[in-house]
């Protein structure tokens, strides 16, 4: 979702920079008072184009994704996975856990292996916590800490497709040390 807001960003100053340069063009030409206009407003647009182009690189630059290492159904058709978006030290935890099937035709989708990629869970806590089991081949457990300073962002969905999703919450002890975050994603680099 955030790769896309940024391309929208993107598409977005590049688009409000073409409309300035061609506003000022058409503007070098005119005569008078539409002259002033389509300077002012070549000014206007090229001043909104640069900050959409500050936006798409602070978001780009700052913003993070950490995927943990994907966890497999016993007879290997699905897969769930915990990632992390993090977007600097003044943002929350926002953790996710997807689920999707895994590809089994070359033919059909040969630019990967991620097939129908849902988010079935959400809270706003550390990911390292998140604990993914297979209970059988369409039944998954996620346990997660109770202890949420953001439980509007909690959603457990309970069922995708045939797989049923089991949420779990427990006590965490947090005098225990937590693994490391895997290595950070950064779009586009």
């Amino acid at each position: 979702m955030l790769c896309c807001v940024v391309m929208l960003l993107l598409v977005a100053a590049l688009l409000v920079a073409a409309m300035a340069i061609g506003l000022w063009i058409v503007g070098r030409r005119g005569r008078g008072v539409w002259k002033i206009f389509a300077g002012i407003g070549a000014a206007v647009l090229a001043s909104g184009s640069a900050l959409l182009i500050l936006l798409f690189l602070f978001t780009a630059a700052m913003c993070g994704r950490y995927d943990f290492p994907p966890v497999s159904s016993a007879d290997g058709g699905l897969v769930a996975s915990v990632s992390e978006t993090d977007c600097g030290a003044v943002d929350s935890f926002h953790s996710t856990v997807q689920v999707w099937r895994k590809n089994r035709s070359t033919l059909l989708h040969p630019f990967g292996g991620r097939v129908y990629v849902t988010t079935i869970f959400t809270v706003g806590h550390d990911p390292r916590l998140l604990d993914l089991e297979w209970d059988g081949p369409h039944a998954l457990v996620i346990r997660y800490p109770n202890d949420s300073r953001y439980p509007e962002e909690f959603r457990c969905q309970s069922q995708w497709q045939d797989v049923q999703i089991k949420c779990v919450p427990f006590v965490p002890d947090y005098s225990k040390p937590v693994a490391k975050m895997p290595p950070v994603k950064r779009w586009p680099w």
